[in-house]
Parts: C-alpha cells; structure tokens; sequence
C-alpha cells in the first residue's frame, strides 16, 4: 500500500522542506523513495529524519508540491522536525538508506512517534480529481498540453460541483502552475 503524504525534512539552515510523496508500507515495513535530486533526498542522507503529515487538506500537497511553502507548522515530538499544523496525524520516522542503486534513493523507515491531529474530514470527488492531476503534473515533460487542457476542463467541473473554496484554490494552483509550464 501507498500513502499519499506530505514529508517535512529539515533543510541545511534547519528550516522545514515540504514534498508530497508516497509513503509505501509492506508487510509491516515502511519505505520511502525519494528522488536522489530533490531536497528531501539531501536531507534524509544529512539527517535521517522526517514526518509524514497525513492530511486531508489538498491545498497543502498542491502547495508543497509546486512551490516552496511556508506551510504553519509546530515542533515534532520525537525528533528535530516539524509537523503540519492541520494534520489528521503524523508519523515522525528515522530514515536508513538501504539503496541507491537508481535514480530514486530507497530508505527504511522505523517508527519513533505516532501522532494525532484534527478529525478527518474525509475525501470527495474534487479532492481525488485535483491529486490524480497534481501528481500528472508534477512529471509534466511526459504529457502534452492538449493532456492537461482536458484534465484541467474536467477537474473544473468535478471541483464546481464536489468541492469548496480550498478545492478551488488548489485546482487554480495547478492550473497556473501548467500554463506557466506550457507558455
């Protein structure tokens, strides 16, 4: 199984670096692939710690994902790291590099801290349809744009009919990231 989390490493200066990631779990075990050229790989190597955020806010993994956030968050309990202040909950990690063998860094992840944020509000169409295109378009260099005219026309009427104001803001965000993207 694969969770769809935000990772919170600490960046050099200390500071917290967001990315959404899939956080894979198998027979008890979790795992982490992080590409070897983005932060969160750096900072898993310079200090082996992280928090996977589980949230249903998918502002937050548009944000994180196509921007460099200054996501409100709060100390984690175990490790130094930082949480996000609308988590449903939390899992603060220890993070051991067990390949590197590709272009992605594979991690083995032991459990320090379990934690429990605000109620889970749950998920609906607008939610999954914006995640399904957040992730298309974080590999962009791989669809054309005629691919996401069509996705985004679609989420649109998903989101108007499903969604809220955070819906709409997360759909806006992606959709101007694209056309920054494709001009």
């Amino acid at each position: 199984m694969i969770y769809e989390v935000i990772v919170s490493t600490l960046n050099a200066d200390g500071s917290p670096n967001w990315a959404p990631m899939g956080l894979k779990e198998s027979e008890g075990r979790y795992f982490l692939y992080p590409y070897k050229s983005s932060h969160t790989y750096r900072n898993l190597l310079r200090f082996g710690y992280f928090v996977a955020n589980i949230t249903d806010d998918i502002l937050s993994f548009c944000l994180s994902a196509l921007d460099d956030p200054d996501l409100q968050c709060r100390q984690a309990q175990k490790i130094a790291g930082f949480v996000y202040v609308d988590v449903c909950s939390w899992i603060e990690f220890e993070a051991f590099e067990v390949s590197e063998e590709t272009d992605r860094g594979s991690f083995l992840c032991s459990v320090l801290y379990y934690g429990i944020g605000r109620p889970f509000k749950g998920y609906n169409r607008a939610k999954c349809s914006i995640m399904e295109l957040l992730i298309a378009a974080t590999r962009y260099q791989f669809y054309k744009k005629s691919f996401f005219d069509r996705c985004i026309f679609e989420a649109k009427i998903i989101v108007e009919k499903t969604g809220g104001e955070r819906e709409m803001e997360a759909l806006a965000v992606i959709d101007n990231y694209l056309k920054g993207v494709f001009s």
